[in-house]
């Protein structure tokens, strides 16, 4: 056993010692077991036990092409049958296009390809009865960008153009899901 599954593991069992009311949980990227599987998968079911959520975050344009949103897919049918809850704990998908020029990448973002991430996940949490989802970026964060961008990693320029808002504030068509999705929530309690 790892040294990070012994931890979690004494950390889980100590704090439903105390709180036993408390969901404990670790979140794993959705995004690398789905390209990992195998060991990685094998170790996170081994925590299985010591998690009263299934929690994932998930960026489908680390994915891209059609598996992106076959991962939410992939992610039923590895955990959906557990017993326990599902949880995506960030989220977000690219609504432009973006080059990562020292990466030699480029994410294929559009507002389209956002609003269709986010109905397909909205679908599968209402069905999956998720206990929540979190959306990393409401605002894209062009000026921070330009603030950070000699002294933070280019990784972290793939999460600029992933707002529900884009740099103006306007609002862009995955918003009006995220809202209609949030309305229905709350009027169902």
């Amino acid at each position: 056993m790892q040294p990070l599954q012994v931890t979690h593991r004494h950390v889980y069992a100590a704090l439903k010692k105390e709180h036993p009311e408390l969901s404990v949980f670790a979140t794993f990227t959705l995004h690398a077991m789905v390209k990992a599987k195998g060991a990685m998968l094998a170790a996170w079911k081994d925590l299985l036990p010591c998690n009263d959520l299934v929690a994932v975050s998930y960026y489908p344009f680390f994915v891209g092409g059609p598996e992106a949103l076959g991962a939410l897919d992939w992610l039923v049918r590895e955990f959906g049958g557990t017993g326990k809850p599902l949880a995506m704990t960030e989220t977000n998908e690219a609504a432009e296009r973006l080059p990562l020029p020292k990466a030699k990448v480029t994410i294929e973002g559009s507002p389209e390809k956002q609003a269709a991430y986010y109905r397909k996940l909205f679908r599968l949490a209402h069905d999956q009865r998720f206990a929540f989802v979190v959306s990393f970026v409401h605002r894209d964060y062009d000026a921070l960008w330009e603030k950070i961008q000699g002294s933070a990693p280019e990784l972290f320029m793939a999460w600029r153009d992933c707002g529900l808002l884009d740099e103006k504030g306007a609002e862009r068509p995955a918003c009006a899901v995220w809202n209609r999705w949030f309305a229905a929530r709350h009027k169902s309690r």
